[in-house]
This record gives structure tokens, C-alpha cells and sequence, in this order.
């Protein structure tokens, strides 16, 4: 943008006396802050982008879906929202400069977006929604749980130490002006948690699985999650409460699955057949892809031998995987247990295009088939 151009778009969009192009490049500048602020969060560990999504526009889908809302107008054409943010400001004597219109904006479009990502979260996902309340209101009616926000983001810890996080975090702000080693201590002792690493996830679910009971409530479930942290003294004593939410919700479904499995009579002559037509489908798709891989990549030199009887060795773990009602890896995960050297950054590089043009592909044609078997 142009420097000294946003107050004049501003006066005319909130004075009704503005032409297409100038809509169209306010929009253009809010959509931008709105996605600046998207990837701010989706950098402190935010999931803004839908699971399973694989387009390049997710963000400028989600930023455009929560500034729409500013744009709403009433049957003069009037921007309401815009006139009585901006109005005060523009019809005052007092000057409005690029700068201060620029800040104005910046807090409009970022409160726009927090207000709507929630009600975006809740429609995408209701029931983790309804966790992540659940959770908070464990936190506000037990003595033990407490929680506090660090770069946009909620944790939660167990208030049992004298001398634990809520006093380190509480006064880290509140004692700033005191000074001298009680501060310096303060700042130590946060940053000795702060600087460790977070409890990987997988870690955490595989311990809490065992630990689960399905009579429990939310904050027995906390309270068990904690615990399981405090036991692994190298990671952070506190936990996200969207993980908290997460590991709830995926342990729950486990052991709902798991229940359902052991009511099933495996050994019926129903299921008998039913496994060995799945099982026979699994080899048809499975023979394809080999066939794929030697056609399309083999025999051109795109790929190596050694690097084609990987990718089989792959497919089939992840057919296999997905089909028997496993919990699925990610696709650098399945590569990664036959290249155990291979690096995030490897994978990016040299595998990933081809690799999940294969699984993409495995997919699709499972889907098929499966859905003409049942």
C-alpha cells in the first residue's frame, strides 16, 4: 500500500463515498493483517488450518472468513461497524494520521479474528470445543488446577508448590518494579521450566492410556495428565490446554473403540469372510501401487530400487494400518521406520512429492473398492 493512502480510504468507506477499487484494496489490507496475525498463532502452536487439508489458501480462507463480518451493510450501504469504530475518530477535530489509523485498524482485524475463530473452532469442531470448556471449568472450580497465557496461548499446571508457577508467573509482572534479586530469582525460576522442552504428545497419550479411567472426571483427567508430566522431570511441569483437549478427546474414542471391538464376536463367520474380502482388497490395491511405482518412477530412473522397495514397504504398512481400524502415521512417519536417518527437512526436499502423490492415490482407490465390497 501506498504511503499515506489508508485515512483517506477510511474517511470515504465510512462515509459511504467509495469507489470498487478502493473496497476492494481495504479488504485486501485487512485480509492481510488477518493472516499476519493467523500465522503469528499457528508459529506459538496454534491449529488454525482444517486437518486433512491440502490446499495452499487455508489461511486466506479462514482470514477473509473472519473479517466478513466488518462488511456487513445495511440497506443505506453503510458500513455500521466500520462508522462507529472509525466515526469518533474521523468526525473529532482532532487529526487521524497514517499511523494511527494503521494501529486502529490492526486492533479492529485482530480482535475481529480472535471473536470469530472461536465460533470457526466450535463449528469445525463441537465436541472439542465442548472439552476445552469442560476443561476450563475444572480449572475455576478446583484449588488444585490453575492456569495462565503465554503468547496467546492457555496453560495449565498443578498448584501444589510453594513456590510453583502461578507465584512465578504472577510476579514476573507484578514485582517488576521491586527490582533487585527477588526479581532476578523469579525470572530464573520461570525460565527454568520455560526453557525446557514440552512433553511430546505422543508420550503423553501412550502414558495417560494406561492411566485412563472412564469414570473420571475432566479434572481427574488434568490432575492424572500432570501427574504423568511431573514424572518426566526434563519437560515442562505445565501443559497446553488444547493438548489436554486433544489427548482427552483421542483416549476417550480409543477406549470407546477398543469397547465396541471386544462386544464383536471376531471369530463369527460374517466377520471371517468379511476380513479375508478386506484383506483381498488390500492385495489388489497394493499390487497396483507397485506396479505404479515400477511404471511411473522405476523404470524411468526417476527413483532408485533400494528407494522403490521403500515406498512398497511403506504403502503396505499404511494400507494394512488403516484398513485393521489402527491409528495411522504421518506419511514421513511410515517413510522414516525403513529410512531411520531420514530428517524433516530430507523429507520435505526428496520425498514428499512423490510419496504422498502414492498415498493420495492408495487412498482413493481404497475408498473404491472398500465402498463396492460393503
Amino acid at each position: 500500500m501506498e504511503s499515506g493512502k489508508l485515512v483517506p480510504l477510511v474517511r470515504n468507506i465510512c462515509a459511504s463515498n467509495y469507489s470498487p477499487n478502493e473496497l476492494t484494496e481495504f479488504v485486501i489490507i485487512s485480509q492481510k493483517i488477518a493472516i499476519s496475525y493467523l500465522k503469528y498463532l499457528e508459529v506459538i502452536g496454534r491449529n488454525i488450518r482444517p486437518k486433512k487439508s491440502e490446499g495452499v489458501n487455508e489461511l486466506e480462507d479462514v482470514a477473509i472468513d473472519c473479517i466478513a463480518g466488518l462488511f456487513i451493510r445495511n440497506d443505506n450501504g453503510e458500513f455500521t461497524q466500520l462508522q462507529r469504530y472509525f466515526g469518533p475518530k474521523i468526525e473529532s477535530d482532532t487529526t487521524l494520521n497514517e499511523v494511527e489509523a494503521a494501529s486502529m485498524l490492526r486492533r479492529l482485524i485482530v480482535k475481529k479474528t480472535k471473536q470469530e475463530l472461536s465460533r470457526i473452532f466450535r463449528e469445525r469442531d463441537p465436541e472439542g470445543a465442548k472439552i476445552i470448556r469442560n476443561i476450563k471449568v475444572a480449572i475455576r472450580s478446583s484449588n488444585e488446577l490453575k492456569s495462565f497465557k503465554e503468547m496467546g496461548r492457555e496453560f495449565i499446571f498443578k498448584n501444589n508448590d510453594s513456590n510453583g508457577l502461578e507465584n512465578e508467573c504472577s510476579n514476573l509482572s507484578s514485582n517488576e518494579n521491586n527490582g533487585g534479586v527477588d526479581k532476578a530469582n523469579n525470572i530464573q525460576n520461570a525460565d527454568s521450566e520455560r526453557f525446557k522442552n514440552a512433553i511430546p504428545e505422543k508420550l503423553l497419550y501412550q502414558n495417560f492410556l494406561e492411566k485412563y479411567d472412564p469414570s473420571d472426571s475432566v479434572a481427574s483427567m488434568i490432575k492424572k495428565m500432570l501427574e504423568i508430566v511431573a514424572s518426566f522431570p526434563d519437560y515442562q511441569n505445565y501443559l497446553a490446554i488444547d493438548i489436554v483437549a486433544a489427548i482427552i478427546r483421542d483416549v476417550t474414542f480409543q477406549h470407546v473403540r477398543e469397547k465396541l471391538s471386544n462386544n464383536v464376536d471376531v471369530n463369527s463367520p460374517l466377520s471371517d469372510l468379511q476380513a479375508k474380502e478386506i484383506e483381498q482388497v488390500n492385495q489388489r490395491i497394493i499390487n497396483v501401487i507397485h506396479q505404479k511405482i515400477n511404471q511411473q518412477y522405476l523404470r524411468k530412473k526417476k527413483i532408485t530400487p533400494e528407494k522403490a522397495d521403500i515406498y512398497c514397504r511403506a504403502i503396505v504398512d499404511f494400507v494394512n494400518e488403516l484398513t485393521q481400524g489402527k491409528e495411522t502415521d504421518s506419511n514421513f512417519r511410515y517413510l522414516k521406520r525403513y529410512i531411520p536417518e531420514l530428517t524433516q527437512h530430507q523429507y520435505r526436499e526428496k520425498e514428499r512429492s512423490i510419496f504422498e502423490y502414492l498415498v493420495k492415490i492408495t487412498k482413493k482407490s481404497l475408498r473404491k473398492k472398500l465402498k463396492e465390497l460393503l
